[in-house]
């Protein structure tokens, strides 16, 4: 609603992904080896109980500048249409799909905080440890040059 309201939407799964990966194939928008300095993810060893300011971890940046594209919070992302809704031993109601969360929280660890994995999820639930972003097409920003 937010994003909407922003004039907005949520990332789609592959733009997320896009962002955080940049022209590369890896794990991390860094890199392949998890780095504590990187992202909010290692608890107090790297300074953050829960939650830190947006952009606390600039070394963490992917190739195109995204920050905080693992750990901090989960974000939710608009389920790639090509995907299966793949919510295992989910109760919801036929045709209803789960919402996809991507690159981990504060409190994931690194199994889950990596580009690839996909945390799917009731829709209607809520934590501490999800957020969002919104997108808008690139034709829609302003570049003024100097």
């Amino acid at each position: 609603r937010y994003c909407l309201w922003a004039g907005k939407r949520l990332s789609s799964e592959e733009e997320w992904e896009a962002a955080a990966r940049g022209p590369t194939n890896n794990l991390l928008p860094w890199g392949n080896q998890f780095m504590p300095n990187h992202a909010n993810i290692a608890g107090k060893e790297d300074g953050f109980l829960m939650a830190a300011p947006v952009g606390s971890f600039p070394l963490g940046a992917s190739p195109y500048g995204a920050l905080d594209m693992i750990g901090n919070v989960w974000e939710w992302v608009t389920a790639s249409s090509s995907s299966p809704a793949d919510a295992e031993g989910s109760k919801k109601a036929a045709g209803e799909k789960p919402g996809v969360l991507k690159g981990g929280g504060w409190n994931s660890g690194g199994q889950t905080a990596d580009i690839s994995y996909r945390n799917s999820v009731d829709p209607a639930l809520k934590s501490p440890t999800f957020g969002f972003r919104c997108s808008k097409p690139a034709g829609d920003s302003v570049v003024k040059s100097r």
